[in-house]
């Protein structure tokens, strides 16, 4: 333990006044978390007239889209998928359409979500939206949905795939996701690819095991929070061909 009477004077005097600021600031924090607890509280709404989460979905997507001029943090989403032995597993995605009966997604029918919704067809998607209001208070929006997925036919799946980077296209002709690979050999399967996609001009066309899926649903809750109120949640359940609103906790 530093023992500041054996420094010198000033050095002393320093290492008090120091000590002194740091327990001041410290215990000023405090107070000013527990101020702003006190005096900073509230019960937030969603206030919608529209009975169909759909549209609601798209109003909060073009805000987003608005806010933050990204496509991408829009669009991203996770998926939750399980498999017939009830092992879960969730990873990130793009939304690749918005119908107006599901969502659309598209995926490598080799991969590990392929194989679980080949087994169990249910699945869950999530979206989280960080922004701020007009007031500049930071405003939270998460939706999250559950529903039936199903295969789209091909022509669905070449019309997503035709306007899909270059990028996307070189990474469905030489990946198999989630293979074990040799870096160095899928680097050299990506240049020659490149290559001869630059200086030939080679076209793309969409491999077989590129699949699309739309997740139907029956199941789509909204939760919005603004500054330091209490958030809300708007859920949605689907009652034979219509929906049914009602507020629950957060």
């Amino acid at each position: 333990m530093l023992n500041v009477k054996s420094l010198p004077s000033f050095v002393g005097r320093l290492a008090t006044s120091n000590a002194t600021l740091n327990t001041r600031s410290l215990s000023s924090l405090r107070q000013a978390e527990v101020d702003a607890f006190h005096e900073h509280s509230g019960l937030h709404k969603i206030n919608t007239t529209s009975k169909n989460p759909i549209d609601i979905f798209s109003k909060w997507y073009s805000e987003h889209m608005a806010a933050n001029g990204s496509m991408t943090s829009a669009k991203a989403f996770s998926l939750a998928t399980v498999s017939n032995t009830g092992k879960v597993s969730c990873r990130s995605l793009i939304l690749r359409r918005l119908d107006e009966d599901g969502f659309v997604m598209m995926t490598d029918g080799r991969s590990r979500k392929s194989k679980d919704l080949a087994e169990n067809p249910q699945a869950s998607m999530l979206f989280l939206w960080l922004d701020q209001t007009s007031d500049n208070l930071p405003q939270t929006r998460q939706v999250r949905i559950e529903g039936t997925v199903n295969k789209l036919t091909t022509d669905n799946m070449k019309e997503l795939y035709d306007i899909e980077p270059l990028f996307c296209k070189i990474r469905a002709q030489i990946c198999e996701q989630g293979k074990v690979v040799e870096w160095e050999q899928l680097k050299r399967d990506h240049d020659q690819l490149f290559d001869k996609v630059s200086k030939y001009n080679v076209q793309l066309p969409k491999p077989d095991h590129v699949v699309a899926y739309k997740l139907v649903p029956n199941v789509i809750e909204f939760y919005e929070a603004i500054g330091q109120k209490i958030g809300d949640r708007l859920l949605f359940t689907k009652d034979g061909i219509s929906w049914q609103p009602k507020h629950i906790a957060a």
